[in-house]
């Protein structure tokens, strides 16, 4: 089913999105992955839809790859031709469909895409390989259609908010968004609570006020604590999640020169790990409700604010949604965990962003990239430490789920 309503997207997230600069090309399952970032950004869909779809995508490409190639088990389609395939052609064909299907307004730009992805096929026979992967791309679209995610919900949040509990923020107090994707059909978790973290520190315990003060120091737009390096990790980690995961998972696939069968896995494995953690994370902040450090920085002894906010403001714009856990850390986490098991962890990868005017970071490795994105939302003003850190143990819970319990080689 296409989503025909908008969603809020994270700041950043709504640069002319086919303007990225796109890196040296490792296979046609990095190809697309690319395309299909690029496709759900210029959807104006935010972290929840997008990782939907590149989830959808990377299944679909990956049954077709295996179908084919036999490589290990599937994830739910597993149909071996019975003559010689094309792989290339089938991930192309596979990742179109699916994205055709989500976006039918794109359908010319994706349609010269195919075109291109198929002249360079040269594995096999190209129709054959477009079956595979069209009838891939038609068994995860049908199995996703009644997943929950679609329609929107918004929270408008409690007529007498009370101390500690979650009401629409400045800029703008728009209604919390996407209520509804913590109950989303999991791609592989048995639950959506399955690894719902313990509830936050109560709101005036030592724990939190000590939280706060953090929040307080390092996160305003005037702070003289927070340094200049810490600004701009700030700036550059604003950017919806999943553009990080998928674009290290690239570079990644480059560097390391990996054969498209174990690229189709590893972006699988990635891409339902940040999607199945964003579930996750929708389900506590939406059980747990828990106020924003803007709103806690600006109330009163009685969880009002009478001062229309003046009092503190966070360097970036508090996105609209309850505070706990951090859906940037766990999805971020979830996907990095995963690629550590495929490249390991000694990696220099060079990350960009959709944040204008802020230059490209080379982070020393995926665990340093884990640590500055948490980091980054406590400089931002947008989040508590303690909220980090809750996020990234689900993250690595699903990571670890979704490696043990998903498709895996033979």
């Amino acid at each position: 089913m296409h989503h025909n309503y908008k969603y809020a997207l994270s700041a950043g997230a709504t640069l002319a999105i086919f303007s990225f600069t796109k890196p040296a090309s490792a296979d046609v399952v990095t190809d697309w992955n690319l395309v299909t970032v690029k496709a759900t950004k210029a959807a104006k869909y935010n972290s929840n839809l997008g990782s939907r779809i590149e989830a959808i995508e990377a299944i679909a490409v990956y049954d077709a790859v295996n179908s084919i190639k036999k490589i290990g088990t599937p994830y739910h389609y597993y149909a071996p031709p019975s003559s010689p395939a094309s792989v290339q052609a089938a991930v192309a064909q596979a990742a179109h469909d699916v994205l055709v299907n989500y976006f039918p307004a794109q359908k010319p730009h994706l349609d010269s895409a195919l075109t291109i992805s198929l002249s360079q096929a040269n594995d096999g026979p190209v129709d054959k390989g477009q079956a595979v992967g069209a009838a891939s791309a038609a068994d995860i679209i049908a199995l996703r259609a009644n997943d929950g995610s679609d329609p929107n919900q918004s929270y408008a949040g409690p007529a007498k908010p009370g101390v500690g509990e979650y009401r629409p923020t400045p800029a703008g107090f728009v209604p919390g968004i996407n209520e509804q994707w913590g109950k989303v059909k999991p791609f592989l978790l048995k639950s959506n609570t399955q690894f719902r973290p313990v509830a936050p520190p109560t709101v005036g315990s030592e724990g939190f006020k000590k939280a706060l003060a953090l929040v307080d120091e390092l996160g305003s737009t005037t702070s003289t604590k927070r340094t200049e390096d810490q600004t701009h990790i700030a700036q550059f980690y604003k950017q919806d999640a999943e553009l990080t995961v998928n674009e290290a998972a690239r570079a990644l696939a480059i560097a390391h020169k990996t054969s498209i069968e174990v690229n189709a896995l590893a972006f699988v494995l990635a891409d339902i790990a940040e999607a199945d953690a964003r579930i996750g994370l929708w389900d506590a902040k939406y059980n747990y409700l828990l106020w924003r450090p803007v709103t806690a920085l600006n109330a009163d002894a009685d969880g009002g604010v009478t001062n229309n906010y003046a009092k503190w403001t966070p360097l970036l714009s508090t996105p609209p949604h309850p505070s706990y856990p951090c859906g940037h850390c766990g999805t971020v986490t979830a996907g990095f965990e995963v690629l550590k098991k495929f490249y390991g962890d000694n990696d220099a990868i060079e990350l960009h962003t959709s944040t204008p005017g802020e230059p490209a970071r080379t982070i020393k490795s995926l665990s340093t990239g884990e640590e500055e994105n948490g980091w980054s939302r406590i400089y931002g003003g947008i989040h508590y430490p303690f909220e980090n850190e809750a996020a990234q143990k689900l993250g690595r819970e699903v990571a670890n789920y979704v490696l043990a319990n998903g498709p895996k080689k033979k």
